[in-house]
């Protein structure tokens, strides 16, 4: 129900009540105290006499908000977003009753008026600020709230007191909890574990905690109802970690970014119901060593570091972030298909990949995904002269490894700054042997750029995807590695972000990188592009393939291009 609708329900509401004072005016004998003329209209009209009519009976019929049970009102209510139905509680008293019961409750700079303070907040209206969100919990005492938010990264002055007072008001019946702090709080809060999960028994479902400390003891706490947690710049241990993963026994999803105080994340085979894992940025993480069964879906982003996913069988969605690491492709190639052999999803990110010249195909015995369906890599990262160079040929390896795969994604920076039209000898193309690839059918390459080595992997997969049905070049970057750049620059104590640095000719240069736009490319480098795929590439695409160019310079700009081009061409 929306506002508009709750106006018109009101304001019906209303119209009613007005019906009622008016029929208290009509005496004994069916005439009307009020002018003679109207009495008369009235008394004229058959549908305006007091009895069984049939308007009667329809104004009676009318459901009404106090008519309703106060469940319904509250399930009505609970389908609204917080801020629509806090408008609606402004508005019908019954609504406000059933406003106390509303299931959710966010506290962040948005909903408590902070927007212009949102950075920042300290004094007296941090102290304001806490007493505002304790005088509202105290205002639903006794009454719960399933999902409870404190989003105050905003608030360096928050003491560990004042939480606890607010997380204590509003512990029963909680079901799912963000907790989210000042990263810049030197003084960290230290979650109750034992208050909400031995004490007082919470049987909370969902867990998201942000820069504080979680120091579960042993044997005090039981995380039994917890089904997803989401850690981040969290100080725990590694045997902290191990002591609540082996006491989460019905955990379902595990998030963990900035965990800088883990070394080795060891996950038991008792945590039957995990499908979940997503691990970034963790500086001291050293190896991951899971043995639960079920695990679907792995997330990692950071330095390059040992996997034990136990073999799983269940495992089907794999993405690895990487910066930097060399061959992280090649690495992929030969590792993965023992860690997950039935991978259906892969997606490779590598900052500064490079490739060996030792020859494109190797003479090592092939591993294969023999169920990989789609296969999106991404080469990212500041570039330096050897990846000017890179050979993408070099993938085709990883390509005859997925005798499956029908979607083949790659996403790549301008490899280099094109300043005219590519020019291409057939002579000094290199040619790999022909391999029939029966299941690819979809391929598309972003950061497109007309570079003869990326040309070469635009021949290959057109002679031999004997099942191509669609070939996307779009000159566009996606931009994967401006966030890239942005998540290691965050992260100051990350080893190898010096090294990411010290790739870069000069500073000047770093901040041009990270000032420049993803969208679009310049027009003339576009129009390079474009002449490139219309003169080598359009001729090659089989009738029965459909070729897309994404990026293409705008009508309007192409005269102004074109009289450029001459002018260069004269002088």
């Amino acid at each position: 129900m929306g506002l508009l609708s709750l106006a018109r329900f009101t304001f019906a509401k209303r119209r009613r009540r007005s019906h009622r004072h008016r029929r208290r005016q009509i005496h004994d004998d069916g005439s009307i105290a009020s002018s003679e003329a109207k009495g008369k209209r009235k008394a004229a009209s058959p549908c305006r006499k007091v009895g069984n009519s049939g308007a009667a009976k329809r104004m009676r019929s009318h459901l009404t908000l106090d008519r309703l049970p106060q469940d319904i009102l509250h399930q009505i209510l609970a389908l609204l977003p917080m801020q629509d139905a806090a408008r609606a509680a402004c508005v019908s008293q019954e609504f406000l009753r059933s406003w106390r019961y509303y299931p959710e409750l966010t506290f962040s700079a948005r909903t408590l008026a902070l927007d212009g303070q949102s950075s920042y907040i300290q004094g007296q209206l941090a102290v304001d600020t806490v007493s505002r969100i304790n005088g509202i919990l105290q205002n639903r005492a006794g009454l719960w709230a399933k999902r409870l938010k404190f989003e105050l990264p905003f608030s360096h002055e928050v003491q560990s007191g004042d939480i606890d007072h607010s997380l204590d008001a509003a512990t029963p019946g909680i079901e799912e909890l963000t907790l989210e702090l000042s990263r810049d709080d030197k003084r960290k809060y230290i979650f109750p574990c034992r208050t909400f999960f031995s004490v007082k028994r919470c049987l909370i479902q969902s867990l998201c905690l942000y820069a504080c400390g979680f120091h579960p003891e042993q044997g005090s706490c039981s995380f039994r109802s917890l089904r997803k947690v989401h850690f981040s710049w969290v100080q725990i241990t590694t045997e902290e970690s191990g002591r609540f993963l082996s006491n989460s026994l019905a955990l379902e999803r595990l998030e963990l970014w900035h965990c800088h105080q883990i070394a080795c994340l060891k996950i038991p085979c008792t945590l039957q119901q995990l499908s979940f894992l997503k691990v970034g940025r963790c500086n001291m993480l050293q190896t991951i060593e899971s043995d639960a069964p079920n695990v679907s879906t792995f997330h990692y982003e950071g330095p390059i570091i040992p996997f034990s996913l136990g073999g799983s069988l269940h495992l089907k969605d794999i993405s690895i972030s990487i910066y930097p690491w060399f061959n992280l492709f090649n690495y992929a190639r030969t590792e993965l298909p023992i860690v997950a052999p039935n991978v259906e999803t892969l997606f490779l990110m590598s900052a500064d990949e490079v490739v060996a010249f030792y020859g494109v195909v190797s003479n090592l015995p092939p591993k294969k995904f023999f169920h990989l369906k789609h296969l999106e890599l991404a080469i990212v990262g500041p570039r330096t002269e050897t990846t000017f160079f890179y050979r993408y040929l070099s993938l085709v390896p990883f390509l005859i490894a997925c005798p499956a795969l029908e979607t083949f994604i790659l996403h790549v920076e301008q490899s280099a700054v094109q300043q005219s039209h590519l020019v291409i000898d057939p002579a000094k193309l290199m040619k790999l042997p022909r391999h029939r690839h029966e299941s690819i059918k979809h391929v598309t390459i972003t950061g497109f750029c007309p570079i003869t080595r990326l040309m070469e992997l635009v021949f290959y997969i057109l002679e031999n995807a004997v099942m191509l049905q669609c070939l996307t070049l779009d000159n566009r970057i996606c931009g994967f590695e401006k966030d890239l750049v942005a998540s290691i620059s965050q992260d100051t104590e990350t080893r190898d972000f010096e090294q990411w640095r010290n790739n870069f000719r000069d500073s000047e240069e770093f901040h041009e990188y990270m000032r420049r736009g993803t969208h679009p490319i310049p027009y003339w480098e576009a129009y390079l592009s474009h002449v490139a795929i219309t003169k080598y590439v359009l001729g090659r695409v089989p009738a029965y393939v459909e070729l897309k160019i994404l990026g293409a310079p705008p009508d309007e700009v192409m005269p102004k291009i074109l009289a450029l081009e001459r002018r260069a061409a004269i002088s």
